[in-house]
């Protein structure tokens, strides 16, 4: 069981997280992230879901012989979630009506590519990577551009406290390497598993988490940017 624990130790950071947010509710409750809490508890239940089917024999979801512990279904319905919420955060937190607009289309085209990913790979046993680098680089796009503003605003000085900050660091930092451990587990399996590139998921999930975590230590009241 230890053992276990340690290989998805992301887990803890999870719940950790989940925890922390609930704890520091008070400073961002009538902010855009008043939602956070239940995207993270979202999050734990997901992976543990994930864990369950893969790893108990006697939990499916899809009732196939071949695909009998097959959990790409469970994620492909979260990355949709993750991506439109944080898409929701961005377009309400990023003053720049230019990066607005982006926003908006991004999500318009990153709805469309999960639509058409349907036909080109299965949503049930395949993670969907054309939608899913899609996302990515429209959620980058989001990320790095309010880092930028965050830093030009008269709130420089506090980019610390803000959770919004630790959040965008962790998403760039992530999403630099999820899509391309995902197009390597659909189209060059070989590689990923040659390169151990498990682990630098799991690793780059950790250190999201960790952002996460950090800022929710270290923030104060949550405020929108200022010019």
């Amino acid at each position: 069981m230890l053992e276990y624990l340690l290989n998805n130790y992301f887990l803890l950071l999870y719940f950790l997280a989940l925890v922390l947010s609930i704890i520091k509710y008070r400073y961002y409750y009538d902010s855009v992230l008043k939602y956070l809490p239940i995207l993270l508890a979202y999050t734990l239940m997901n992976e543990l879901l994930g864990l369950l089917v893969r790893d108990v024999d006697e939990i499916q979801i899809i009732y196939n012989e071949t695909y009998y512990n097959y959990n790409a279904i469970i994620f492909n319905i979260f990355d949709i979630i993750f991506f439109l919420y944080f898409f929701y955060i961005y377009r309400n937190t990023i003053r720049n009506r230019q990066i607005q607009n982006i926003t908006l289309y991004g999500a318009v085209v990153f709805a469309i590519s999960c639509i058409v990913n349907l036909y080109l790979q299965s949503f049930y046993v395949e993670p969907q990577s054309y939608a899913i680098i899609v996302g990515a680089v429209i959620l980058l796009t989001n990320a790095i551009a309010f880092l930028i503003e965050l830093n030009q605003s008269n709130q420089k000085s506090l980019v610390k406290r803000n959770l919004l900050f630790w959040i965008s660091m962790g998403i760039v930092f992530f999403y630099s390497i999820y899509p391309i451990t995902m197009y390597l587990i659909s189209f060059h399996f070989d590689l990923y598993t040659t390169y151990n590139f498990t682990l630098i998921h799991n690793t780059s999930i950790g250190i999201f988490y960790a952002f996460i975590i950090i800022g929710l230590v270290l923030m104060k009241k949550y405020k929108t940017i200022t010019s």
